[in-house]
């Protein structure tokens, strides 16, 4: 089951489903693989190339705009200094930039060029059909958007038909991606420990969606992967990823019920370098930039925004949010 790597991303839900339904189940149940993926041919499933919502589809104002030009003899724009990259988000389709915009791995990048293999431990995985720059976007991780209690519902309908496989990626609050069913070649990326690509959230024109991108070079034939971080419940799973590094248990164990919950928001003390979104009620609209500085003493923080303007808040007071 993978979930994104990025620490703001939340797990409770998902969570608090498992630990529910391993009540009721009594014991420990351990996961093994369904006698279709034991076979050479991976399960039928619909393949996508946009995300299908289940749910209401949320469009929100990030409060990020490119201010970027096209220097004197360059062909491109808005490449790594570009505020609206810098801070996970697409330049808009009205980007000024036009077609020479860099900005925009979700709508003018192509998917790698990728295959699904049979691998000797891991079930089904992915590996790369062509060399991988650093920093490329390989593909979106899509599927059928659900809201936490149509993920609750479709959980325990896998649970009594005796699925173990789960492809469910938690991206927001009421924002669930399942691959399960419908989606493209992200679900075959398998797990490891040392991982070559990443999942990153994006915003796209105001919709929230994920990326997988490269960590490192990665040259044709080898595998693609990712850090799962999914919390594990039931009995341990042995990871096989065979890295240096490697956790040799795939995943966490679940937080007892008496586990202090993760703080509020504006509870944060320090939180130098996280980006975020600021809402001025003055505008009425959000301000995205990242945090630059925390004076202990005061509380505050020092926000520099993507226009460059730099402001030192006490955050405990603010209407915020990560992006």
């Amino acid at each position: 089951m993978p979930a994104l790597k990025n620490k703001k991303y939340e797990q409770g839900s998902i969570e608090r489903i498992f630990e529910e339904m391993l009540t009721e189940l009594g014991d420990q149940v351990d996961f093994d693989l369904p006698s279709w993926l034991k076979k050479w041919k991976p399960a039928q499933y619909i393949s996508i190339k946009r995300n299908i919502y289940l749910t209401k589809r949320r469009i929100e104002d990030d409060g990020i705009f490119c201010s970027c030009t096209q220097l004197s003899g360059s062909s491109t724009v808005c490449d790594g200094d570009c505020h609206c990259g810098m801070l996970f988000s697409c330049c808009s389709s009205s980007c000024k930039c036009g077609d020479k915009c860099l900005n925009k791995p979700f709508q003018h990048r192509d998917v790698k060029k990728m295959k699904v293999v049979k691998t000797e431990k891991c079930g089904f995985g992915l590996v790369a059909d062509e060399d991988i720059k650093q920093g490329d976007f390989v593909i979106e991780y899509v599927g059928e958007v659900l809201d936490d209690k149509t993920c609750e519902e479709r959980l325990w309908k896998m649970k009594h038909r005796g699925d173990s496989n789960f492809y469910l990626c938690e991206v927001n609050h009421d924002m669930v991606i399942d691959a399960t069913y419908k989606g493209n070649k992200s679900r075959f990326i398998n797990h490891s420990c040392e991982p070559n690509t990443e999942m990153q959230k994006w915003r796209v024109d105001g919709e929230t969606r994920v990326g997988i991108f490269a960590l490192c070079d990665i040259r044709r034939g080898k595998d693609v992967t990712y850090d799962y971080q999914f919390v594990q419940f039931g009995a341990d799973q042995v990871c096989h990823c065979g890295t240096h590094s490697c956790r040799q248990k795939l995943g966490n164990k679940p937080r007892s019920l008496n586990t202090v919950h993760h703080k509020r928001k504006t509870d944060y003390e320090n939180c130098i370098g996280e980006l975020v979104r600021v809402w001025r009620s003055k505008d009425k609209r959000y301000y995205g930039g990242f945090i630059s500085d925390f004076d202990c003493f005061s509380g505050k923080h020092t926000i520099i925004y993507e226009d460059e303007h730099v402001e030192v808040i006490d955050m405990s007071k603010e209407d915020w949010d990560f992006l």
